[in-house]
């Protein structure tokens, strides 16, 4: 059976111009002509086609798919190469397409909080972005330490009130104290907040920092800048 350049472009759902293309870059050839000089294509050229248009959607470029169908003997694994690559490809992207997804939701979330940001600077979405990263590390570092400090000192408590045994809670007392002392200064160098009132960013001194109340994203200090005191929103320092 033979189709002409418009059937098998309708068959395979493209347009005309593109089958003119493909014919144009070597990719599919017609069979023959017809004796008004019409191109047309047999069952082969139609299978052609539809193997284009698969290569196609899966993102092969037109080099790419000369090289599979130019090598019946080899299609396999030249396409299998082909494809491994495009996969390879796929996943960089996808991991680009998430990082800039995260950049949206961070700037996004900045502006609402009302940081400072400004549309025209490129560096200050990787600003923020850091900021966010050293954020969200601090907050992992407090929880272990906090973590493995309790643990230290009940574990030992324990011992001494079971066993009698008072110096692994001599040892530990201190140890964990240190620790939560270290962790408390790491903090109180990586965040900032967020003034309600003037919306300003500021770091309180640390000794308010230390002892004031908090909520896991607020505390209770007071405006370097406007002299308010209340819950100001936790964010990171620049």
């Amino acid at each position: 059976m033979s189709y002409s350049t418009g059937e098998i472009a309708a068959l395979c759902q493209v347009t005309v111009r593109t089958v003119q293309f493909y014919d144009k870059e070597g990719l599919l050839k017609p069979e023959t002509r017809s004796e008004g000089g019409r191109r047309l294509y047999d069952e082969d050229g139609l299978k052609t086609l539809q193997m284009i248009c698969l290569y196609k959607r899966l993102g092969l470029n037109l080099t790419q798919i000369k090289s599979v169908l130019s090598d019946e003997e080899n299609c396999r694994k030249i396409l299998l190469r082909v494809l491994e690559e495009r996969e390879k490809m796929l996943t960089e992207e996808i991991k680009q397409k998430l990082s800039c997804r995260e950049s949206v939701k961070t700037v996004r979330r900045e502006i609402a909080e009302g940081g400072a940001f400004s549309p025209k600077s490129f560096s200050d979405i990787r600003t923020i972005m850091k900021g966010k990263q050293k954020q969200r590390g601090t907050y992992a570092l407090m929880l272990v330490v906090g973590f493995l400090a309790d643990a230290a000192i009940v574990t030992t408590a324990v011992l001494w009130g079971v066993m009698g045994l008072w110096l692994p809670f001599a040892i530990a007392m201190p140890c964990a104290l240190a620790a939560i002392a270290g962790a408390v200064a790491i903090a109180y160098k990586n965040l900032a907040y967020v003034c309600t009132d003037c919306g300003k960013k500021f770091r309180p001194s640390f000794r308010e920092f230390f002892f004031s109340a908090h909520t896991p994203k607020t505390r209770r200090c007071t405006c370097t800048h406007c002299g308010s005191k209340n819950f100001h929103a936790e964010t990171y320092s620049d």
